[in-house]
């Protein structure tokens, strides 16, 4: 008798898991297929592959809910070798999304993969074919191919940067986050032309900002912005390509968002809301072809897969060539160190409270007293004349900021009851006596050099009563770091962590669990690279406010400097690749002798160095040393972090990372920024003659990783 081989076993298991879906005597669709894309305007994708596992995916249009779909795998692209055939139904629970995890399958293998709707006659029509690919084994060597993604604005923009990625051999596509945004037209960064989508459930969005656009809050209103993002014919001929790897930033729910807090209004208001939170990771589950959170088989997502309870970090292997962990950096993070309604004369730690804590991180008192502010307390006798006129200018500017008359009160009451940076009282009464009438002038509080210093919001960057520049953006180097160096320590209550206790146990832990393979990759939405910036450079001619050192972007991994870099150390030991996003630009570090990371730039989001020019704002000279600061941005980032090898801040593309045993590869595919407003998918001698290919590599070297130029 021939033995049979266990290949020939796993096709027999398969065949009779599908025939206890399926009548015994029927196939229920063969060979050749009428595809009808009206029925499956998002086409398909698949996702999460595991060695004998991976997650396919599609979307029926609500016209055909009701009708049979059914789901191929076959070894062929004919559909001839057919391995799994079965049957689900799908409905409004789901907004017609299927998700499906098979199993049983040979790893290491190509997949071909279809839905067919078949209606009440019988009729089939059937979806785009895709392909999809399951790991390699635990001990294989085969090298590998990846994709890195991030940030895919669709408002007046196209996907470009996906173009050369269709003509490479893929194993994955690893997104890190903003697949979607959750606003419609920000003038801030998205463009007000071209396609956009606009909410069907207007009234269950959010209506922001002077130009009326708006933000997703209903779970309909997420829905919406998936199902129209998927309909790019460039991203679905790259998702049926190959499985995708993805995690989320913070567009998937609302910019700069921490748990389920926004931050739209800079602290004006509460934006803490948990039914928005769920509605967004509910659509995410639902359109992402995920190995997790539920809502598989055509089921809706379960309550319990949500917020709080979310778990999206999670790890893959590629045989023994690498292993990749995914990490979430959004909910379990606390609020951003610096409150976006902090008051900037608010004195953060007072003299007392600096002599004693300095000590303990290996600083003294005397060595920051310059960089310190001088403080008054307006309850003492002698400065209690300067109370009241302050007291008329803070309501004056609170109410201008739309707070109710209550608010506007108990914020100026706890203000003038707690000690106030002099500089910022001065300033304030210098606006104040500008408009009063001259029996009303305060002057200045007079300046002493005995006055006690302290480290207020200001000494952060603080300048104005609610602003993410001084919260989140610009925040000042020196003072900022001191911040996050004593809360760190535990000085005026604890920091938190950016990923949580037991997402942190997890991703120490991955090095035992991966202790056999070459390369361990690390995925993260935001950047490890630090972002600092000199602007008192003479390149920036900045005026006097800005000639500081500052942190450009403190909603990233600056936020928690003590945390990345112990992190950073944690990953040398082991070595890893670190891949991240977020910040729509290009970054190549060397943070440590064994770490490097490679920031990817955005799909199609408009690039970090044509932000700062746009919001370059105020009187001439501000506008114009804004200006300024966009043309030198490269330069002055490379300058302000020697770990940075590349930085390309104007540009939209793509990486893709080529995987050998002792060498990784990786390749930028870079596009000027102006062409992410046309669409060049039916135009590839346009396309190739603009991509600009930048190569990286990393070799392995007596255990360091050594990054270095490539040719092209």
């Amino acid at each position: 008798m021939t033995p049979i081989s266990r290949r020939a076993v796993l096709r027999l298991l398969s065949v009779a898991a599908a025939a206890a879906v399926l009548p015994l005597h029927a196939r229920r669709v063969h060979g050749a297929l009428r595809i009808d894309a009206a029925l499956f305007p998002q086409a398909v994708a698949s996702g999460d592959p595991g060695t004998h596992s991976v997650v396919l995916w599609t979307r029926l249009a609500p016209q055909a809910w009701g009708r049979e779909l059914v789901l191929q795998v076959a070894e062929d692209a004919g559909f001839d070798a057919l391995r799994v055939e079965r049957t689900f139904a799908v409905g409004a629970a789901t907004d017609g999304c299927l998700k499906v995890r098979v199993d049983d399958l040979e790893p290491g293998r190509t997949w071909h993969y279809r839905f067919v709707a078949i209606d009440a006659n019988g009729d089939a029509a059937g979806s785009p074919a895709g392909r999809t690919l399951t790991a390699p084994a635990d001990g294989d060597e085969r090298d590998l191919n990846l994709a890195v993604l991030s940030c895919q604005d669709f408002n007046g923009r196209w996907y470009n940067s996906l173009l050369p990625l269709l003509d490479e051999p893929l194993d994955a596509i690893v997104h890190l986050g903003d697949f979607i945004y959750e606003t419609t037209g920000d003038p801030s960064f998205q463009s007000g032309e071209g396609r956009r989508v606009a909410f069907d459930d207007a009234v269950g969005a959010i209506t922001l900002g002077d130009g009326g656009f708006q933000s997703a809050r209903s779970l309909d209103n997420y829905r919406q912005l998936h199902r129209e993002y998927r309909t790019d014919p460039a991203l679905q001929a790259l998702l049926a390509k190959a499985p995708l790897i993805a995690i989320w930033d913070d567009h998937e729910f609302a910019d700069d968002c921490w748990a389920d807090v926004a931050t739209f209004h800079d602290g004006r208001r509460d934006e803490r809301d948990r039914a928005r939170r769920r509605a967004a990771e509910q659509a995410w589950f639902e359109y992402m072809p995920v190995g997790l959170g539920g809502g598989f088989d055509g089921a809706a997502v379960e309550e319990t897969a949500l917020h709080p309870h979310t778990r999206i970090w999670r790890e893959f292997r590629f045989g023994r060539r690498a292993a990749l962990c995914m990490t979430d950096y959004r909910c379990a993070r606390p609020d951003h160190l610096v409150p976006e309604d902090a008051f900037p004369g608010t004195v953060v730690f007072d003299e007392a409270a600096l002599r004693e804590a300095l000590p303990r991180i290996g600083e003294s008192f005397d060595a920051w007293r310059p960089k310190l502010q001088p403080y008054v307390d307006l309850a003492a006798p002698e400065h209690r004349r300067w109370r009241r006129p302050l007291a008329r200018a803070l309501k004056q500017a609170y109410a201008a900021e739309g707070l109710p008359a209550g608010d506007v009160r108990a914020r100026v009451d706890a203000i003038l009851a707690a000690p106030v940076a002099l500089p910022v009282a001065n300033a304030i009464l210098a606006r104040h006596d500008a408009s009063a009438p001259f029996f009303l002038d305060a002057g200045p509080i007079p300046d002493a050099a005995d006055l006690p210093r302290g480290l207020s919001w200001a000494g952060v960057g603080k300048s104005r009563l609610f602003d993410a520049v001084g919260s989140r953006y610009f925040v000042l180097a020196d003072g900022y770091g001191l911040l996050a160096r004593l809360r760190a320590a535990g000085v005026g209550g604890a920091l938190g962590s950016a990923l949580g206790d037991a997402q942190a146990a997890w991703l120490e832990a991955a090095p035992e669990r991966h202790a056999d393979v070459r390369w361990r990759l690390i995925g993260s939405s935001v950047s490890f690279t630090p972002l600092r910036l000199d602007l008192r450079r003479p390149e920036v001619q900045a005026p006097p406010a800005w000639a500081h050192e500052v942190l450009l972007n403190v909603d990233h991994w600056d936020g928690f400097p003590a945390e990345r870099e112990a992190w950073l150390d944690r990953f040398d030991r082991d070595g890893a690749v670190l891949l991240s996003g977020d910040i729509h630009a290009s970054f190549v570090s060397q943070h440590r002798p064994r770490v490097v990371e490679f920031t990817t730039p955005s799909v199609s989001s408009k690039s970090l160095g044509a932000i700062l020019e746009r919001n370059a704002s105020g009187d001439a000279a501000t506008r114009e040393a804004g200006q300024r600061l966009a043309a030198a941005l490269d330069p002055l980032l490379r300058h302000g972090y020697v770990g940075l090898r590349y930085a390309q801040t104007r540009r939209n593309g793509a990486l893709l990372l080529q995987i050998g045993a002792d060498a990784l590869l990786a390749r930028y595919f870079e596009f000027d920024g102006a062409l992410v407003s046309e669409c060049l998918y039916d135009q590839p001698s346009r396309w190739r003659a603009a991509v600009q290919e930048r190569r990286f590599v990393v070799q392995r070297d007596d255990g360091a990783l050594r990054l270095g130029d490539a040719a092209t």
